[in-house]
């Protein structure tokens, strides 16, 4: 572990929280530190100031209605969001899957969405989910407030959108009708890993219509949604041919690397097993592979 000092406050308020962030640089914004403390330890990053958003009540916040969907505020704990919520595994099944194996029971005591989110992994379980869901990232500065949609939020690894001075508040997850959903990971060891592979698949009826949305982490420098994929199966029959077809396109628009978890070869496969084993899991296709 590298030693090394810095400057701990813990704003009252947000503006006081952006005042300070905007003050200097090397300056960083904490909420469960699960990521933070993390690269601190390993040296990777070394700030000047960190700025504890805990002290914030507003960042507390979490709203649910039909009309308006789920909007999560930036302090809100992964565990809270499974355990405190019932409209969570109601409404967005594929999120509360992704959440509930995000690292350790204790990690998701303190983690959070927006935090998972921010960190910008390409292996981040909350985010393919988010995905499927048409998120919107609500951030703030001192300059007012903006919205961008999740799959504009990462520009590839550790890298976001995000600005000097700039926080997310919440994310918003529209209610678009009545859905089914899987998060299906694998690691290493089971949940506490990150993702070898993860995919998210949502099944959603708005306006009477069967939607298929497909998105994946641990596959591509950032977490993928394949609209590919998508326009191509929803309207048609989950035939055997077309199903196939679906995971076909899901392989190939992958990128998939090598590393510590595994090879670009076991994802490239497991990409296209996977799709198929969520499709059989929700009992939307019986045919055989």
């Amino acid at each position: 572990m590298i030693a090394f000092s810095y400057e701990y406050i813990k704003p009252k308020t947000l503006d006081e929280a952006l005042e300070i962030l905007n003050s200097e640089e090397e300056v960083y914004p904490i909420l469960g530190g699960t990521d933070l403390i993390v690269k601190m330890r390993a040296g990777r990053v070394r700030p000047k100031m960190v700025v504890d958003l805990k002290g914030i009540d507003e960042l507390f916040r979490i709203e649910f209605s039909l009309e308006k969907g789920l909007t999560i505020g930036a302090a809100v704990t992964l565990n809270s969001l499974v355990e405190d919520f019932d409209y969570v595994k109601r409404y967005f099944p594929t999120l509360y899957e992704g959440i509930r194996v995000v690292g350790g029971y204790q990690t998701r005591n303190r983690g959070t969405v927006i935090g998972n989110i921010c960190n910008a992994s390409p292996a981040s379980d909350t985010a393919p989910a988010l995905l499927t869901y048409n998120a919107k990232i609500n951030i703030v500065s001192l300059n007012g407030e903006r919205t961008v949609n999740i799959g504009d939020f990462f520009l590839g690894p550790g890298k976001t959108v995000l600005q000097k001075g700039e926080i997310v508040k919440s994310i918003t997850v529209p209610y678009e009708g009545d859905n089914i959903g899987r998060y299906y990971k694998i690691s290493r060891i089971k949940a506490v890993d990150l993702a070898t592979i993860g995919v998210a698949l949502t099944v959603i009826e708005p306006d009477g219509k069967r939607e298929i949305r497909v998105a994946l982490a641990s596959v591509a420098p950032i977490p993928l949604r394949v609209y590919e994929a998508e326009k191509f199966i929803n309207g048609k029959e989950l035939t055997t041919e077309n199903v196939e077809r679906f995971a076909q396109i899901i392989q190939d628009n992958i990128k998939p690397i090598t590393d510590a978890r595994g090879t670009a070869d076991y994802r490239k496969k497991m990409a296209k097993v996977l799709p198929i084993k969520l499709l059989k899991e929700m009992n939307l296709f019986k045919g055989e592979f």
